[in-house]
């Protein structure tokens, strides 16, 4: 797929080279200023620098509070749908393309956000809880009952099942990043760090860590962890030290991070969406007054959280959310 797509790269580049030679190129000298570089020669600082003295004590990384501009939602059932819509999982692979999984219908759907409809839906033997993005072609999805994780690519705009890879727990969050895949088991608590053939790199033991540990983010320095039942999100390094917790929540469940490493965690118990620091220090509250928030996706790009909400009323359950967030 990369190289098809850099072969049609490479045509538009010598399509545009050819083009460009038939504009009238002019070329440009600059002159510089004689009395600007006279200045420079006589002077021999550009400034000072003054400091202020910091309280010695390490202070706790503060976040930049988001307002909400703008909110939508988009309808994501579809014919074939027998049952009411449960969206447990959310990622996206562009600003205009997100993934979800539907655990009530055995589904995996493509959202276009732009139009705002579902353009394709792949049917799975397993109930799908959570959703993660491997490649921009590539995601893997967590079915947590049969103990496996599907690999599923995109492909002209159709998903397609790929192999799948077993584990020995019961599965529920997932996270991808370089090529290794961070996992939680609800049973036993627990994480691994699998590659992309399923082969486990570290095992976590969640003894004294976690309880219910359903779902997990990821980036460079830091693996989250939301246990609803602990009330926390717990934040450890990759060698499966706890460096960080946030506690005060009610019943945390789906995350997704931001590019500036703050993480967005859904607290269903509280109908709120809350924004935490990095470090697991402080948080704020950017949405509330919610229908039971489940899980959510953040694209930086467009500044849109993206969320589903867990209710038996198929008015808000079959639909998923958004809000512009500056």
């Amino acid at each position: 797929m990369e190289l098809k797509l850099a072969e049609k790269i490479m045509k538009d580049v010598e399509k545009t080279t050819l083009q460009l030679s038939s504009y009238d190129v002019k070329e440009h000298h600059f002159q510089a200023n004689e009395k600007v570089l006279t200045k420079l020669k006589t002077e021999r600082s550009l400034g000072t620098l003054t400091h202020n003295t910091l309280n010695k004590e390490c202070q706790p990384l503060q976040i930049k509070y988001r307002q909400s501009s703008h909110e939508g939602k988009i309808c994501v059932k579809t014919s074939t749908d027998e049952f009411r819509c449960w969206i447990t999982g959310i990622t996206l692979l562009t600003p205009d393309l997100l993934i979800i999984t539907d655990f009530h219908n055995h589904a995996v759907k493509m959202v276009d956000t732009s139009s705002q409809t579902v353009s394709d839906q792949l049917q799975l033997d397993d109930k799908p809880w959570d959703i993660t993005r491997v490649t921009s072609t590539e995601i893997a999805v967590t079915l947590s009952y049969t103990k496996k994780i599907q690999l599923i690519s995109l492909s002209s705009n159709k998903l397609i099942k790929k192999h799948n890879v077993k584990v020995d727990g019961i599965c529920g969050g997932i996270s991808c990043y370089q090529g290794k895949l961070v996992v939680s088991f609800i049973v036993p608590a627990k994480l691994q760090i699998l590659d992309m053939n399923g082969t486990i790199l570290t095992t976590i033991d969640g003894k004294n860590i976690f309880k219910d540990p359903y779902y997990i983010t990821c980036n460079r320095s830091s693996i989250y962890v939301s246990d609803w039942e602990m009330k926390t999100v717990t934040r450890l390094n990759w060698q499966g030290d706890v460096i960080g917790s946030y506690s005060g929540m009610s019943w945390p469940r789906g995350m997704s991070l931001s590019g500036d490493g703050t993480v967005f965690v859904c607290d269903k118990g509280r109908n709120v969406i809350e924004e935490i620091s990095g470090d697991c220090s402080t948080g704020k509250v950017v949405l509330k007054n919610l229908n039971n928030p489940y899980t959510v996706g953040w694209c930086g790009e467009t500044k849109k959280l993206y969320y589903s909400c867990r209710r038996v009323n198929e008015k808000y359950a079959n639909f998923l959310y958004l809000n512009e967030l500056s």
